[in-house]
């Protein structure tokens, strides 16, 4: 099967292992006090990144009709939403040069609306309009130049960019995507980690399992426990490390958790020597200045997660939490100050701080 590759959001968790408690997949020879731990483990490309399943207990068929599984939802999305392959659908629109109605899916209509929702929460931050933007400053499609772009060719940019760009009109059960220019492109590639992170979650509770994890990069949902019946664990990269290294750990506690960073996709002018972070400004046009690292964020879905940390990064720590609180969402920012990296989170982050012997089922 041929990929769709997408620009993700850079992914910043780790899976932890042995090193810390309830992560071993093995049978323990005291079955008494430990789970059955016979599980179907799988990892893979997609989107342009890595994907990896786990389903304690075991999956019916194994490995190969896991991966099946897995590889048909990743297909689907990256039909509708991959801007890479030019039969996929978004795509088509985006080469769509003209300002009349364009028929789109009903599933492509509701992600455009619900990622346009998620967006508007947090004042825009996060827009799928950017994509002229992202180009521009090398870190989309376009070859990095070696300095920055100027003044005139951000304004340029920027008339391509923003919600009123484009909208969505109904006709019956019928959906049409309409340009105000013929020139604009839509890129929803922020939300394809928790897009594909939920579909095959949804698919593996559907079809009746309680215990898994599901990781696309960023993007993490998981159930009930793993191999040695203790929750599910993850850990925040530190980004100040230049191999992964663990922050700090997390329990997933049967939620969606999403990271973005912006401290492995940058660049510096040779000329001036400002190093630029690949997290725009959608309403500057410039690439955030603040010292925000990571921001993480733990929802009900991976999409909801995946389509918000990007935009409460470029907003920066100190108004993710204040959002974060006023709206009551588990969120973690990093930042750089005095120069160490920083935790800070909402109150309601602590549950999935506590992580130890306290969370083993019994």
């Amino acid at each position: 099967m041929k990929r769709n590759h997408l620009i993700v959001s850079t992914a910043v968790f780790l899976l932890l292992c042995s090193s810390l408690s309830g992560c071993n997949d093995r049978s323990e020879a005291n079955v008494s006090e430990q789970r059955t731990a016979v599980s179907t483990k799988i990892q893979g490309k997609t989107m342009g990144t890595f994907y990896a399943v786990n389903v304690v207990g075991g999956y019916k068929g194994g490995e190969s009709a896991l991966t099946e599984l897995a590889e048909n939802c990743f297909k689907k999305i990256c039909d509708e939403i991959s801007t890479f392959d030019k039969n996929a659908e978004l795509a088509k629109f985006n080469d769509f040069k003209s300002t009349e109605p364009y028929e789109i899916s009903s599933d492509l209509s509701k992600i455009i609306q619900d990622t346009v929702y998620q967006g508007r929460r947090i004042d825009e931050a996060t827009d799928i309009t950017v994509g002229p933007l992202v180009n521009l400053w090398g870190f989309g499609i376009n070859k990095r130049n070696d300095s920055a772009p100027t003044e005139e060719q951000i304004a340029e940019a920027k008339k391509l960019v923003g919600f009123d760009k484009f909208e969505i009109r109904f006709e019956g059960e019928k959906s049409y995507l309409i340009k105000k220019d013929p020139d604009v492109r839509l890129d929803l590639s922020t939300v394809g980690e928790g897009l594909g992170a939920d579909a095959v979650a949804e698919e593996l509770i559907k079809q009746g399992y309680k215990d898994f994890m599901v990781n696309v990069a960023g993007a993490s949902r998981s159930y009930g426990v793993n191999a040695e019946g203790r929750k599910w664990k993850l850990g925040i990269e530190d980004p100040t490390s230049p191999t992964p290294k663990l922050f700090v750990p997390i329990c997933a506690l049967d939620k969606a958790v999403t990271t973005a960073g912006s401290y492995r996709n940058f660049f510096k002018d040779e000329k001036s020597g400002t190093v630029y972070s690949h997290a725009i400004d959608p309403k500057t046009g410039y690439p955030v200045s603040h010292k925000t690292l990571s921001v993480t964020v733990i929802s009900d879905s991976a999409f909801e997660a995946d389509a918000l940390d990007t935009g409460l990064l470029v907003l920066g720590a100190d108004k993710t939490l204040e959002w974060g609180e006023k709206n009551n969402y588990p969120l973690a920012t990093i930042e750089y100050k005095d120069g160490k990296p920083v935790l800070r989170h909402t109150k309601q982050f602590e549950p999935y701080l506590k992580c130890g012997s306290e969370n083993k089922e019994k």
